[in-house]
């Protein structure tokens, strides 16, 4: 099972200059909790890597790096090819945790199965995005709305449509 994990804003962006525009501790949470389920497999860009994660891998779960650089310090799994690396992965539920690249990437090869976003009740300005999903997901659940550091926002889990 893929599923592809996000924050994003109003117009689905995702960041602006390298970097989540937002401080909201609530979808980190989030975040952390999702992605420590299912065998805690979570593949993420080099900008990801470097900017978000500040180019540590993620605690208590295995970090994969999309990457053309060929080290990285750190107990990351390097990859260079996702297709390859999805053939690799068959057997493991995987979450991917961006960044655009590589969200377009899965959408280029029907490779997601479940999304889970945290919609964001603004913009931001961002000049990377979240791929157009409403034709190909089906809402499943939606939270409650939360407020924290001004910010309004929900989390929604969405399935492939078949």
């Amino acid at each position: 099972m893929i599923r592809l994990i996000a924050a994003i804003d109003r117009k689905r962006g995702l960041a602006k200059h390298g970097y989540e525009p937002w401080h909201i501790p609530k979808d980190g949470a989030y975040f952390n909790n999702q992605t420590k389920k299912y065998g805690g497999h979570v593949l993420v860009g080099g900008a990801t890597f470097r900017n978000d994660l500040k180019g540590k891998s993620l605690p208590e779960r295995t970090t994969y790096v999309f990457t053309h650089e060929t080290e990285i310090p750190g107990s990351i799994i390097l990859v260079h090819d996702i297709s390859q690396w999805l053939k690799t992965m068959q057997t493991r539920d995987v979450w991917v945790a961006g960044g655009a690249h590589v969200f377009e990437s899965f959408f280029a090869l029907d490779a997601a199965d479940e999304l889970y976003l945290t919609h964001i009740d603004a913009d931001f300005g961002c000049d990377q995005f979240f791929p157009d999903y409403k034709m190909g997901f089906s809402l499943v659940e939606q939270s409650e709305v939360h407020e924290q550091n001004g910010f309004r926002f929900y989390f929604a889990h969405y399935e492939v449509r078949k």
